[in-house]
C-alpha cells in the first residue's frame, strides 16, 4: 500500500505536493476548490499546469475528495441542483490537474429510503458522465451509517456501481473508521471481511482513508483517531500495509494530528514487513 495523507491547498494548489513530500508521503489527497462552499475560485491554466507539472515531478499519485456539501441523493431540488453544478465542477477541475481519483461520499437519502437513494445516486453520476464525458473515475466512499447517509452497507454501494450505465469509471474509497463504525469486524474478522470486500468490488478499491476511531464497533459515530491511538489499534493497520492485495491502492491520512502527518506516516511505514 503507498501511504500519504490528505494535504492543504492553501496558497495555490501545487503547494499541496511540497507538503506531500515534506511529511514523506508516497501519495496523497486533495480538495480541488474549497470544501465548504459550491463554487469555487476559478482555476487557471496556469495553476492547473504547475500542479500537473509538479506532481510528474514529485513521483507521486494523487486522488482528490469533493466537497462536504454536496449530496448525490438529495431530495430538495434545490441541493440537487447545486449538488449537481458542483459535482460537475470538481469533475472538470480534476481533469485539468490531471487527478485520476475523486472521492464522493454517497449522499443522505433524507428519508427516501435507501431503494430510492440509490436510484438517485445512480442517475445523479450518470448524467455527470453523460454531460461531461470525464476521464477522472469517482470512488464512493464507505460511510459510518449517520443518519439517513447510504454507503456503510457495502452492498449499497456495490448496487450503485450496478445500476450505472457508466460503471466503468466508478470505484470505491474505503475507509477503516467508517467500516469499523459500520459494523464491519476488520480487527477480529480481518480476513472474512476484506475476503468479501474483494469478493464484492475486486479491483475497483482503488483509496484507502487510514483512520483509528475514537467510538467502538457498530457506534455509527464517524470519528477519527491518530493511528493505534483508538478502537481499531495497532494490529489491523500492520496487516492493512502488508495486504497485498491492496499494493497499488492509495492509503490516504485523514487523522486528526496537530500540525502535520509526518509521524503518523512514520508509525504506518514501520509497519511493513513485520
Amino acid at each position: 500500500m503507498l501511504i500519504g495523507a490528505h494535504k492543504s491547498i492553501t496558497g495555490s494548489i501545487d503547494k499541496s505536493i511540497e507538503r506531500a513530500l515534506a511529511d514523506g508521503c508516497e501519495c496523497l489527497q486533495i480538495f480541488v476548490k474549497n470544501k465548504n462552499r459550491w463554487e469555487g475560485k476559478p482555476l487557471s491554466e496556469d495553476e492547473a499546469l504547475a500542479f500537473a507539472s509538479a506532481l510528474v515531478k514529485s513521483g507521486l499519485k494523487v486522488c482528490s475528495h469533493a466537497s462536504y456539501l454536496i449530496n448525490p441523493a438529495a431530495v430538495n431540488p434545490e441541493t440537487a441542483d447545486k449538488s449537481f453544478i458542483s459535482f460537475k465542477d470538481e469533475l472538470s477541475r480534476c481533469d485539468r490537474l490531471t487527478v485520476p481519483f475523486h472521492v464522493i461520499h454517497p449522499g443522505a437519502h433524507m428519508k427516501a429510503g435507501v431503494d430510492a437513494g440509490i436510484d438517485s445516486v445512480a442517475e445523479f453520476l450518470d448524467k455527470a458522465y453523460d454531460e461531461g464525458g470525464f476521464s477522472v473515475m469517482t470512488l464512493l466512499e464507505t460511510t459510518s451509517g449517520m443518519g439517513t447517509c447510504l454507503g456503510h452497507r457495502v452492498e449499497e454501494i456495490a448496487r450503485i456501481i450496478e445500476k450505472c450505465r457508466h460503471g466503468d469509471k466508478i470505484a470505491v474509497c474505503l475507509d477503516s473508521c467508517h467500516i469499523f463504525a459500520a459494523g464491519y469486524d476488520i480487527v477480529g474478522a480481518y480476513d472474512e471481511v476484506f475476503d468479501e470486500f474483494f469478493r464484492i468490488f475486486g479491483d475497483k478499491i482503488k483509496v484507502f482513508h487510514l483512520n483509528d476511531s475514537k467510538k467502538s464497533l457498530g457506534s455509527r459515530l464517524d470519528r477519527h483517531e491518530l493511528i493505534a491511538g483508538g478502537e481499531i489499534g495497532e494490529a489491523f493497520f500492520r496487516k492493512a500495509v502488508n495486504d497485498k492485495r491492496f499494493e497499488n491502492v492509495l492509503g490516504i491520512l485523514e487523522t486528526p494530528v496537530e500540525t502535520d502527518y509526518k509521524e503518523e506516516i512514520k508509525k504506518l511505514k514501520s509497519y511493513r514487513g513485520k
